[in-house]
């Protein structure tokens, strides 16, 4: 007599698992900066003046900044709560429409630390009315009020021309002329950037632009 087939048992079903929720890939806080905007002249002037050292005989090895990067830092932020930009955004906002750039600023070329062991190079703003100044404590204020850190480094306004690969003399380099060739230095605006860490660089994503007053544009 034939053995009875047996069907095979059926394969108990794996319990299903709890998905796991996804992260959202919207930051609780992002690398900030507040910086004046160089009107159009000033920023030609200026990528010119960088364009002059970069091909000057016996420049360093170094990154220079486009043109689209060169600003003046205010204040700048490495950990912004996405939760205080509104804020921040209105009393900037309040700050700036409707009332005049601060005026129009001397450039002299320097390095940070030093001339003598520059490892950035700089085109620094005189601020002999001292706008500059007073905006920088301004917004710093502004950020203490939000519960952000102090800066706790001296105000320089300046423009970041290049980061140097290693420290350099620059005496002979950075002359005082050529800077006073470039002339005087205004502001157009303010914006709060976003700064985007990558392999390339910073990248700078505006969250929100100021402009000045349109009578400011002479000194």
């Amino acid at each position: 007599m034939a053995a009875k087939k047996t069907k095979p048992a059926a394969a108990k079903k794996a319990p299903a698992r709890a998905k796991t929720p996804v992260a959202s890939a919207e930051p609780e806080s992002v690398r900030a900066f507040v910086a004046l905007d160089l009107d159009t002249l000033s920023l030609r002037r200026v990528a010119r003046l960088a364009d002059r050292l970069r091909m000057s005989s016996g420049a360093p090895s170094a990154t220079w900044t486009p043109p689209n990067k060169m600003h003046v830092t205010l204040k700048f932020v490495a950990d912004l709560p996405l939760a205080l930009v509104p804020r921040l955004t209105k009393a900037l906002a309040a700050m700036v429409e409707g009332h005049d750039a601060p005026k129009a600023c001397a450039l002299r070329l320097t390095g940070f630390p030093s001339k003598e062991e520059a490892e950035v190079v700089v085109v620094e703003l005189t601020d002999d009315s001292g706008q500059l100044g007073k905006l920088a404590a301004r917004v710093e204020k502004l950020a203490t009020e939000l519960g952000l850190p102090r800066e706790k480094r001296a105000y320089r306004p300046h423009v970041t021309l290049a980061r140097l690969r290693m420290a350099f003399d620059g005496r002979r380099w950075l002359r005082d002329e050529l800077a006073e060739i470039a002339g005087d230095c205004r502001a157009g605006g303010l914006t709060l950037y976003r700064s985007i860490l990558g392999e390339e660089g910073s990248t700078y994503v505006p969250l929100a632009r100021f402009a000045y007053s349109t009578s400011t544009q002479t000194s």
